[in-house]
């Protein structure tokens, strides 16, 4: 979300003020993170915690199960307090790894290696309230501010993924996993549950590439690397589909375009129009449709 105003910061801060989990706060300090929430440091007798605001009332209720679950594999910082507009974690002192001066290639294994963990050692038995991906359900909200023309080319990809991809919900995927939700400290920490999902393992590996906007000579060489990665340091007996990971790009890339655009249209952020169409370009790269989706959607803005 944009930058709060000096009233609805002083506002956030006055209600972070209340939480019941805070004794004596000594200092607190905005966060510039993500597109989506106001975050905090905050400094209360001499502890140091993660304070993130959601908007949304009750947005984040079903993933305080999996926030858990992560910080008891020591995945992800421990879950110090949530209610239905604040959720306030462990603040690990470390460097984002969109900020850490690494070739692409190591950065790319720090994220396959936490989603392999992600994937391997969360049990989604114990899991009651994370949804299974569902295509139409997540375009379709997405489609709502789109003019016909645009709602058709839309229609036309939902209907060409759901018939070649059949959704198995076999793992936890994070979702979401970019290289600003790492940090690397002691050890590398995945950040930022809320898009985590049952879904294919296919899934979180396309979604990576898409999110982190990877631009390769050959969008098939990079889906190479990083299944013959994940394959590397999994079981053996984990198997991994190239055709399957690519169709879930297309998907990534639709989305991700899609919701960058939406958020660019509710508070006018450039930076979020500008990723909103790296990703409609890196789709039509990948030859899914006739259509040109980027020519499409520059109608409208």
């Amino acid at each position: 979300m944009p930058k709060p105003n000096v009233d609805q910061l002083a506002f956030l801060i006055e209600q972070l003020t209340h939480l019941p989990c805070f004794v004596n706060i000594e200092r607190i300090n905005l966060i510039e993170q993500g597109n989506s929430h106001s975050c905090f440091n905050v400094v209360d007798v001499h502890n140091s915690f993660f304070v993130k605001y959601f908007k949304i009332p009750n947005q984040i209720e079903q993933f305080n199960q999996l926030n858990q679950l992560a910080a008891d594999k020591g995945l992800s910082p421990n879950l110090i307090y949530s209610d239905k507009f604040w959720q306030v974690h462990q603040f690990i002192e470390g460097t984002s790894l969109n900020l850490c001066q690494l070739p692409l290639n190591e950065k790319i294994q720090h994220c396959i290696k936490l989603m392999v963990r992600c994937h391997q050692t969360i049990e989604i038995t114990k899991l009651t309230d994370i949804p299974i991906l569902n295509i139409a359900k997540i375009i379709q909200p997405l489609t709502l501010y789109l003019t016909t023309p645009q709602q058709n080319i839309i229609s036309k990809i939902c209907q060409k993924l759901n018939s070649m991809i059949v959704i198995t919900p076999s793992v936890l995927c994070h979702g979401d996993i970019n290289f600003s939700n790492i940090i690397l400290a002691n050890k590398p920490w995945l950040l930022d549950f809320e898009c985590a999902c049952l879904a294919d393992k296919e899934f979180d590996i396309a979604m990576m590439i898409a999110v982190n906007e990877f631009r390769p000579g050959s969008m098939t060489s990079v889906i190479d690397s990083c299944v013959d990665y994940y394959r590397s340091i999994s079981d053996s007996a984990v198997k991994i589909e190239k055709i399957k990971v690519t169709c879930y790009l297309y998907f990534s890339l639709v989305i991700n375009g899609l919701w960058y655009l939406e958020q660019y249209i509710h508070n006018g952020d450039e930076l979020l129009k500008y990723r909103a169409f790296n990703q409609f370009e890196l789709f039509d790269k990948c030859g899914f449709i006739a259509e040109n989706l980027t020519a499409e959607m520059s109608r409208m803005t």
